[in-house]
């Protein structure tokens, strides 16, 4: 295969014509350059930053603007109308608490324009999978929100966030596709809510459900999106752990390869005892009441070590299913 032709594969279905032409003029000019793979997320950055304007480090964004001289200028892109650079356009903003206290109920849903609605939800379904392919090739160094943003974008869909307190409410278009409320021990739901939402996106497949008014992953429900999510993260480091040490540091590093943090929360009870808890992702996967003699550190790291080690042989076995709790330390529980 030549290099035009070998180029000319890389178009994707999704893409539009002027977005295709911008793309394809700069791995042509760089063809020689960079190894395909680098070439396809190079490219796919550029495309991010000329029509979409997306913003990276000072390093990358020069890197980007060296090698795209000249292309962007010599395509005349403005006859499209298509694309709004993120610069200028106004930026849908996460709801606050604050911007809620005193409105009306009609006011504290965000008013944004909806896209045209789909003929049907087959129509639908298959823009669901363009977003997929797209947010697959999103570079994953960005935050889960810049990904998000670049990948709707490239669809023409629309995103948003509302969250009241701890409960967060993400929508794409007019639907909903994942609704949670974390515990007041999650300090970072926005990060926990987006970054299960693409999980989701890239391992489950997309429908819109009978009611149409939800994006469900595999069938299940907005509701159950984030325990899900947590779920299969969960499974997915099991060769790790089958390979790995099977204690708190084990744990943890395996925990962290899928954006979920372990957490020991100490809480005093009467007398000298203690309770002691492993928290990741807002579940609640250990617990433990510690006598006053227990309540050393070195007991304690021990103690850790031992409840860690137990929910390794949980996770080996693969029978594992997280539900939502109302527990006030966690939203998420094994069922047992």
């Amino acid at each position: 295969m030549g290099k035009l032709e070998d180029v000319e594969a890389e178009k994707k279905v999704w893409e539009s014509d002027d977005a295709w032409e911008l793309r394809r003029a700069f791995m042509l000019a760089h063809y020689d350059d960079y190894p395909k793979i680098q070439l396809q997320c190079l490219s796919q950055l550029f495309i991010n930053v000329t029509l979409l304007g997306c913003e990276y480090s000072e390093s990358l964004m020069q890197k980007i603007r060296t090698m795209g001289a000249g292309i962007a200028a010599s395509k005349d892109r403005t006859k499209s109308g298509n694309y709004v650079k993120a610069s200028v356009a106004k930026k849908r903003q996460a709801v606050k608490p604050s911007d809620l206290e005193g409105a009306s109920d009609e006011a504290k849903c965000p008013k944004i324009e909806k896209s045209p609605e789909p003929a049907n939800s087959e129509a639908f379904n298959e823009r669901l999978e363009q977003l997929k392919s797209s947010l697959a090739q999103t570079p994953h160094h960005l935050t889960g929100e810049q990904m998000m943003k670049a990948a709707t974008n490239a669809c023409l869909m629309k995103w948003y966030v509302k969250k009241v307190n701890q409960k967060v409410e993400i929508h794409i278009d007019r639907f909903v596709v994942f609704r949670h409320t974390f515990s007041q021990y999650c300090v970072d739901v926005n990060d926990c809510a987006i970054n299960a939402l693409i999980e989701s996106i890239l391992s489950c497949d997309m429908a819109v459900n009978d009611d149409g008014d939800e994006i469900r992953f595999n069938g299940v429900p907005a509701d159950e999106c984030y325990a899900k999510s947590v779920e299969r993260r969960l499974l997915k480091i099991k060769s790790g752990i089958a390979g790995g040490p099977q204690n708190l540091k084990g744990l943890s590093t395996q925990l962290e390869s899928v954006n979920m943090s372990l957490i020991q929360n100490a809480k005093k009870l009467e007398g000298w005892s203690q309770q002691l808890d492993l928290v990741t992702a807002d579940l609640l996967i250990g617990s433990r009441i510690l006598s006053s003699t227990e309540c050393t550190k070195p007991a304690m790291a021990s103690i850790a070590d031992e409840m860690s080690s137990q929910v390794c042989q949980l996770i080996l076995g693969g029978t594992i299913n997280v539900v939502n709790s109302i527990k006030s330390h966690s939203s998420l529980e094994f069922q047992v």
